[in-house]
């Protein structure tokens, strides 16, 4: 289902900002032509379209952005970006009036600045590479010249509506000092805001400022800006959403890199349950590391549970099993019973809105601690990784995602949490 929409005027710029949303997890498409983009709503949770309006003059821009305007108009629950190029070459004012009259917007928060290339906005100013804006080579284009360095005064040209500046030091106050600001300057009519940034904390402030306090508004940035309202989106979901659990029994490779992938894409925690306490399954022993998890579920905090960080642990664990006269298998059906007396435990003290578990052995465990009849799959995220529900049991009705070791994409459980989080 469609959630956010961006309007780029160039191709180039609808995809290195649409990407941003892919690494977030969601199926993303740019398409070049609006009026047939209707149909593949339910099949993408972002979409990007261009206007193809850079280099137009300001009247033809106008008439670009006003013909998908009636789209964006019918979309509901569906967050706008008006994508920018960070160095302001094109028809930003006058598509931004635009769109402001038509969708009957207050106001625009515009922020180019993109302090991880080097882009940054002070004082009103943008500098690249260190370099003020308009003594660039970038500033010398022959469609778009910029011959201003101001950033106000260059869109004033573009617009008749009133524009003002977010300074660093009002940035840096906080958001209720610059939804304050905002309310006030709006109060004669629809205003632009330009926000100066000079890193992510910065982006991530003004990404925040959306509240039932402001009326209806659109951002308008570069690629920065649009990583920084989904690093906010995603913070509010996980505010408001049911946490999910992942449990990797895997030692392969693949899972480990996998888990890993979804752990950095967003900033979940873990907890890391040393071999040698799960192969004595002692319910003392793995106590405390029940307690620490429902302790963060409990705070809807999505949450890992490994018993392998890489090779070195799961060939440790093979070889105490050596020592001990146990088999590797026999090593693995200890590990895998520890899990399930956690995951039980856990699962009596904290709720989880689903389930993700890798290894065979593992989900079997899992199942068989909740006591639970089977699971139902109902689709496929990937080749040979389903979704379904556990049936009866303690767990009846939980959602779970299923994968074997070796199977999936890097970006598998990235997709899969998305999927869970997703499913009604």
């Amino acid at each position: 289902m469609l959630k956010f929409m961006i309007v780029a005027d160039d191709l180039s710029g609808a995809c290195d900002t649409a990407v941003q949303f892919r690494k977030f997890g969601y199926r993303t498409l740019v398409v070049n032509r609006a009026e047939n983009s209707g149909s593949m709503f339910d099949r993408f949770g972002a979409m990007a379209v261009t206007t193809n309006s850079r280099d137009l003059s300001p009247d033809a821009a106008r008439q670009a952005v006003a013909s998908v305007c009636p789209l964006l108009k019918d979309l509901e629950k569906v967050t706008l970006y008006k994508k920018i190029d960070s160095t302001w070459r094109g028809n930003i004012g006058a598509e931004l009036e635009v769109m402001l009259s038509a969708l009957q917007l207050e106001f625009a928060v515009i922020c180019s600045a993109f302090p991880e290339n080097r882009r940054y906005g002070v004082g009103g100013y943008l500098l690249v590479d260190g370099r003020l804006l308009h003594h660039t080579a970038m500033a010398k284009d022959p469609a778009s010249p910029i011959d201003a360095g101001y950033l106000p005064d260059l869109l004033t040209r573009q617009t008749d509506l009133p524009v003002s500046l977010l300074p660093i030091n009002l940035i840096e106050s906080g958001i209720g000092s610059v939804r304050q600001f905002i309310k006030e300057k709006i109060g004669s009519g629809p205003c632009l805001f330009i926000a100066d940034a000079t890193e992510p904390e910065h982006l991530d402030t003004i990404a925040a400022i959306g509240s039932k306090a402001l009326p209806p508004f659109i951002f308008a940035g570069s690629a920065g800006l649009s990583a920084a309202i989904l690093r906010q989106e995603r913070q509010t979901e996980r505010e408001i959403s049911s946490p999910i659990l992942s449990v990797v029994g895997s030692v392969h490779p693949k899972s480990i890199a996998q888990i890993d992938k979804l752990i950095e894409t967003y900033n979940i925690s873990e907890i890391y349950i040393p071999w040698e306490i799960l192969i004595d399954s002692k319910p003392q022993a793995l106590k405390p590391f029940c307690v620490d998890a429902a302790d963060v579920l409990s705070r809807r905090q999505d949450l890992v549970i490994r018993t392998s960080r890489g090779a070195d642990d799961a060939a440790a664990a093979v070889r105490a099993g050596k020592t001990a006269g146990k088999s590797g298998a026999d090593v693995a059906g200890k590990i895998s019973k520890g899990i399930q007396h956690i995951v039980a435990d856990i699962l009596s003290r904290a709720a989880v809105g689903g389930l993700m578990v890798t290894g065979g052995t593992t989900a079997l465990k899992l199942l068989e601690g909740l006591s639970g009849e089977g699971i139902e799959v109902f689709k496929e995220i990937e080749p040979g990784v389903p979704v379904g529900r556990i049936v009866g049991g303690k767990s009846d009705g939980m959602k779970i995602l299923t994968k074997a070791g070796g199977f999936g994409s890097p970006d598998v459980f990235c997709t899969g949490i998305e999927a869970l989080k997703n499913e009604e």
